[in-house]
């Protein structure tokens, strides 16, 4: 599909100091913004839907990297969100959005994979600071950590003790399956 293009008034040219000129309308020719689908929209009851992959063309470019983020329904209340790939100040965006809106579904158990993360800046770090923040009194937040770079950036942060971090998919989805306290 061809991209759209738009012509978009300017408004009239301003004289020259140099001598007066005719003032002349100034036009100039934009991209026409493609209505993307939210991922609420996109994505099918039941099956994984991948948001975001780079393609690299060539290997030795740099700062090329595959990222992947996926979502995934186990129940009407729970999500699992798994990235793949560096989270850094180019990627960032993508997770807060998937976060945000998983929570806007009422999907209030979010399950978030790092297993295949190899590295996350600051940015992802305050991204999932946002979230948690954003996360109802009854909401569940569980991370899913193994790699030791990732891990080393929540505990030189502090936030070690913020997240309730796992090592393993089973006892993340445990610790959001289980009923808040006071809850009974």
């Amino acid at each position: 599909m061809a991209p759209q293009w738009t012509l978009v008034r300017l408004g009239p040219r301003r004289s020259s100091p140099i001598g007066p000129e005719p003032k002349q309308e100034q036009y100039v020719w934009r991209r026409a913004p493609r209505p993307e689908p939210s991922p609420s929209q996109a994505r099918k009851k039941g099956r994984p839907t991948i948001l975001s992959k780079v393609d690299i063309t060539s290997p030795d470019e740099v700062g090329s990297a595959d990222f992947g983020i996926t979502c995934r329904e186990l129940d009407e209340r729970t999500n699992v969100i798994s990235v793949e790939g560096d989270l850094d100040l180019s990627t960032a965006p993508r997770l807060k959005w998937m976060l945000l809106d998983s929570l806007q579904e009422d999907r209030d158990r979010i399950v978030l994979d790092l297993s295949l993360t190899g590295f996350m800046d600051s940015t992802a770090l305050g991204v999932l600071v946002v979230v948690k923040r954003r996360l109802a009194s009854d909401a569940r937040l569980a991370i899913v950590c193994t790699r030791p770079a990732v891990l080393r950036i929540f505990e030189l942060s502090g936030m070690d003790g913020a997240f309730s971090i796992f090592p393993s998919f089973n006892e993340a989805y445990a610790h959001v399956s289980r009923s808040p306290i006071g809850a009974d």
